[in-house]
Protein backbone atom coordinates (compact mmCIF):
# COMPACT_ATOMS: atom_id res chain seq x y z
CA UNK A 1 0.00 0.00 0.00
CA UNK A 2 1.25 3.20 -1.23
CA UNK A 3 1.94 5.98 1.88
CA UNK A 4 -0.11 8.89 1.98
CA UNK A 5 1.59 12.73 1.05
CA UNK A 6 1.98 13.32 5.26
CA UNK A 7 3.31 9.99 5.60
CA UNK A 8 5.52 10.77 2.84
CA UNK A 9 6.52 14.22 4.68
CA UNK A 10 7.58 13.22 7.63
CA UNK A 11 9.43 10.04 6.50
CA UNK A 12 11.28 12.18 4.03
CA UNK A 13 11.57 15.50 6.87
CA UNK A 14 13.24 12.83 9.35
CA UNK A 15 15.85 11.82 6.77
CA UNK A 16 16.58 15.84 5.85
CA UNK A 17 16.57 17.37 9.18
CA UNK A 18 18.86 14.55 10.54
CA UNK A 19 21.56 14.58 7.22
CA UNK A 20 21.21 18.74 7.22
CA UNK A 21 20.11 20.06 9.99
CA UNK A 22 16.67 21.72 10.28
CA UNK A 23 18.37 25.45 9.47
CA UNK A 24 19.89 24.13 6.14
CA UNK A 25 16.60 21.76 5.13
CA UNK A 26 14.43 23.68 2.60
CA UNK A 27 10.68 23.00 2.40
CA UNK A 28 11.03 22.80 -1.25
CA UNK A 29 14.05 19.85 -0.81
CA UNK A 30 11.00 17.44 1.21
CA UNK A 31 8.34 18.26 -0.77
CA UNK A 32 10.01 17.48 -3.89
CA UNK A 33 11.55 14.25 -2.07
CA UNK A 34 8.17 13.36 -0.79
CA UNK A 35 6.40 14.19 -4.13
CA UNK A 36 4.00 15.41 -2.66
CA UNK A 37 2.33 19.23 -3.68
CA UNK A 38 2.84 22.59 -1.13
CA UNK A 39 -0.83 22.41 -0.22
CA UNK A 40 -0.66 19.09 1.85
CA UNK A 41 2.34 20.66 3.51
CA UNK A 42 -0.30 23.16 5.39
CA UNK A 43 -3.28 20.70 5.10
CA UNK A 44 -1.47 18.50 7.31
CA UNK A 45 0.96 20.92 9.27
CA UNK A 46 0.18 23.96 8.53
CA UNK A 47 4.08 25.46 8.80
CA UNK A 48 7.52 24.18 8.51
CA UNK A 49 7.40 24.10 12.63
CA UNK A 50 4.75 22.34 13.06
CA UNK A 51 5.75 19.04 10.23
CA UNK A 52 9.08 19.12 12.14
CA UNK A 53 7.64 19.05 15.48
CA UNK A 54 5.21 16.00 14.29
CA UNK A 55 8.37 14.22 12.57
CA UNK A 56 10.20 14.39 16.20
CA UNK A 57 6.64 12.75 18.07
CA UNK A 58 6.05 10.64 14.87
CA UNK A 59 9.33 9.29 13.36
CA UNK A 60 12.35 10.26 16.16
CA UNK A 61 10.64 9.59 19.04
CA UNK A 62 9.57 5.61 18.57
CA UNK A 63 13.07 5.57 16.72
CA UNK A 64 15.00 6.19 20.01
CA UNK A 65 12.38 4.14 22.13
CA UNK A 66 12.81 1.17 19.66
CA UNK A 67 17.08 1.63 19.53
CA UNK A 68 17.28 2.02 23.63
CA UNK A 69 15.55 -0.51 24.53
CA UNK A 70 16.33 -0.94 28.46
CA UNK A 71 15.73 -4.13 29.35
CA UNK A 72 18.42 -6.84 31.66
CA UNK A 73 19.85 -9.53 29.15
CA UNK A 74 20.68 -12.66 30.74
CA UNK A 75 19.30 -10.96 34.27
CA UNK A 76 22.73 -8.64 33.62
CA UNK A 77 22.43 -4.63 33.53
CA UNK A 78 26.18 -4.59 32.26
CA UNK A 79 25.46 -6.62 29.30
CA UNK A 80 22.56 -4.72 28.52
CA UNK A 81 24.36 -2.05 28.40
CA UNK A 82 26.75 -3.60 26.48
CA UNK A 83 24.71 -4.81 23.97
CA UNK A 84 22.81 -1.18 23.41
CA UNK A 85 26.55 0.06 22.65
CA UNK A 86 27.05 -2.49 19.99
CA UNK A 87 23.71 -1.85 18.10
CA UNK A 88 24.94 1.85 17.85
CA UNK A 89 28.36 0.70 16.34
CA UNK A 90 26.41 -1.27 13.81
CA UNK A 91 24.13 1.28 12.82
CA UNK A 92 26.65 3.29 9.99
CA UNK A 93 23.76 6.01 9.96
CA UNK A 94 24.16 6.57 13.93
CA UNK A 95 28.22 6.32 13.43
CA UNK A 96 28.18 9.22 10.58
CA UNK A 97 25.88 11.71 11.50
CA UNK A 98 25.57 11.45 15.50
CA UNK A 99 21.96 11.05 17.24
CA UNK A 100 19.19 12.53 15.82
CA UNK A 101 17.69 13.99 18.74
CA UNK A 102 20.72 15.34 20.20
CA UNK A 103 21.53 17.26 16.70
CA UNK A 104 18.33 18.65 17.20
CA UNK A 105 18.89 19.84 20.89
CA UNK A 106 22.09 21.53 19.95
CA UNK A 107 20.23 23.24 16.75
CA UNK A 108 17.05 23.84 18.08
CA UNK A 109 16.92 23.85 21.85
CA UNK A 110 18.62 27.22 22.29
CA UNK A 111 16.21 28.92 19.95
CA UNK A 112 12.91 27.62 20.17
CA UNK A 113 11.13 26.77 23.40
CA UNK A 114 8.46 24.67 21.68
CA UNK A 115 11.64 22.04 20.59
CA UNK A 116 13.30 22.47 23.68
CA UNK A 117 9.95 21.52 25.90
CA UNK A 118 9.56 18.68 23.46
CA UNK A 119 13.66 17.56 23.59
CA UNK A 120 13.91 17.90 27.23
CA UNK A 121 10.86 16.01 28.08
CA UNK A 122 12.33 13.18 26.14
CA UNK A 123 15.52 13.58 26.98
CA UNK A 124 14.43 13.40 30.66
CA UNK A 125 12.15 10.33 29.60
CA UNK A 126 15.84 8.05 28.27
CA UNK A 127 17.54 9.30 31.07
CA UNK A 128 14.79 8.07 33.42
CA UNK A 129 14.80 4.62 31.33
CA UNK A 130 18.40 4.25 32.13
CA UNK A 131 18.08 5.33 35.85
CA UNK A 132 15.69 2.58 35.94
CA UNK A 133 18.00 -0.11 35.04
CA UNK A 134 20.70 0.63 36.80
CA UNK A 135 18.91 0.70 39.79
CA UNK A 136 17.55 -2.35 39.05
CA UNK A 137 21.38 -3.98 38.87
CA UNK A 138 21.89 -2.32 42.28
CA UNK A 139 18.68 -3.36 44.33
CA UNK A 140 19.23 -6.74 42.46
CA UNK A 141 23.23 -7.20 43.87
CA UNK A 142 24.84 -6.43 40.18
CA UNK A 143 25.95 -3.19 41.33
CA UNK A 144 27.17 -1.87 45.00
CA UNK A 145 25.51 0.86 46.41
CA UNK A 146 27.87 3.70 45.70
CA UNK A 147 26.17 3.56 41.80
CA UNK A 148 24.47 6.82 42.00
CA UNK A 149 21.94 5.50 39.17
CA UNK A 150 20.29 9.17 38.13
CA UNK A 151 23.78 10.76 37.53
CA UNK A 152 25.06 7.57 35.59
CA UNK A 153 22.33 7.71 33.89
CA UNK A 154 23.07 11.07 32.51
CA UNK A 155 26.56 10.24 32.09
CA UNK A 156 25.93 7.48 29.90
CA UNK A 157 23.74 9.08 27.85
CA UNK A 158 25.97 12.36 27.55
CA UNK A 159 28.84 10.01 26.77
CA UNK A 160 27.39 8.55 24.24
CA UNK A 161 26.28 11.63 22.36
CA UNK A 162 29.77 12.66 23.14
CA UNK A 163 31.25 10.00 21.42
CA UNK A 164 28.50 10.47 18.37
CA UNK A 165 28.75 14.02 17.89
CA UNK A 166 32.04 14.06 16.29
CA UNK A 167 32.08 14.87 12.53
CA UNK A 168 31.83 12.55 9.87
CA UNK A 169 35.15 12.86 9.04
CA UNK A 170 36.66 11.17 11.98
CA UNK A 171 33.86 9.09 13.31
CA UNK A 172 33.54 5.49 12.95
CA UNK A 173 32.90 1.90 14.28
CA UNK A 174 36.20 1.29 16.08
CA UNK A 175 36.65 4.80 17.28
CA UNK A 176 33.31 4.43 19.08
CA UNK A 177 33.62 0.53 19.90
CA UNK A 178 36.71 1.96 21.40
CA UNK A 179 35.46 5.25 23.05
CA UNK A 180 32.96 3.15 24.51
CA UNK A 181 34.80 0.66 26.43
CA UNK A 182 35.57 3.32 28.74
CA UNK A 183 31.73 3.78 29.62
CA UNK A 184 31.22 0.03 30.36
CA UNK A 185 35.11 0.40 32.52
CA UNK A 186 33.10 2.86 34.12
CA UNK A 187 29.88 0.84 34.99
CA UNK A 188 32.01 -2.72 35.35
CA UNK A 189 33.70 -0.48 38.61
CA UNK A 190 30.93 -0.53 40.34
CA UNK A 191 29.97 -4.61 39.63
CA UNK A 192 30.01 -6.41 42.86
CA UNK A 193 31.24 -9.93 41.60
Amino acid sequence: MAKSARERLLDVTFEEIYINGYAATAIDTILQKAKAPKGSLYHHFGSKKNLVLAMIQERLFPKMDSFFIFKKVDNSVYKSFKLILLQIAKNNQLITYGCPMYRLIVELSPVDKDFDNLLQKKYSQLVSSIEILLQSGIDDGEFNKNLDAKHFAKFILSSVWGILSLSPSISNQKNFLEQSKFILEALNSYKTT
